[in-house]
């Protein structure tokens, strides 16, 4: 099993990539790339997994570039955004991302859909919050992508695409010790083992 992982942090990224390893290792063997890498000709052929991490980007003082938008729009494969990869999925289809307060604090979050991502959590989970701009509920739900769980400093903490195994989260589960290990062992669980 092999799972692309997309860096697109602007600093510090090696310190944080190591938590992401570490959750990722027992399941996949992992491939880096860089979030400027990415466009619609990018070969995913052996891949079975992505996923996007956290950044100190703002997306609403910076639109991403349109073709790493165009690349996640074309994604067909189990792909989980971090943070900001979060933000950056609901923003590729179209949802809009704006700046708040920052949150800096383990947070308990509320799941409202029974998604095979949250299986073994009993409606609330304590997940790593670490994040300034969140995407807003408004246009999600305009935008037709669903929401699977919500917290009291955020109305949008997960999303998934109606269609496609496209998942985004705008909490750490990397950073959210045995929850976020649980979270690892169930979004890995998701993938077809004939892929």
């Amino acid at each position: 099993m092999k799972t692309l992982l997309v860096n697109c942090y602007l600093r510090d990224a090696e310190a944080r990539l190591i938590y992401y390893r570490q959750m990722i290792e027992p399941y996949s063997q992992i491939v880096e790339t860089e979030l400027s890498a990415l466009n619609p000709d990018f070969d995913l052929h052996n891949y079975n997994a992505i996923i996007f991490t956290g950044s100190q980007w703002m997306i609403s003082e910076v639109e991403p570039p349109e073709p790493v938008k165009a690349f996640i729009r074309s994604l067909n494969i189990l792909t989980l955004g971090i943070c900001f990869g979060h933000q950056l999925i609901a923003r590729a289809f179209g949802a809009n991302v704006v700046r708040g307060e920052l949150i800096e604090r383990d947070e308990p979050i509320k799941i409202v859909q029974p998604w095979q991502i949250f299986a073994g959590f009993s409606g609330e989970l304590v997940m790593r919050e670490s994040h300034q701009e969140f995407v807003t509920l408004e246009s999600v739900r305009a935008i037709g992508l669903e929401i699977g769980a919500v917290s009291r400093s955020c109305s949008v903490e997960a999303i998934r695409h109606p269609c496609r195994p496209i998942y985004g989260v705008q909490f750490h589960p990397e950073r959210s010790g045995k929850f976020g290990a649980a979270f690892f062992a169930n979004f890995y669980s998701l993938i077809n083992p004939s892929n």
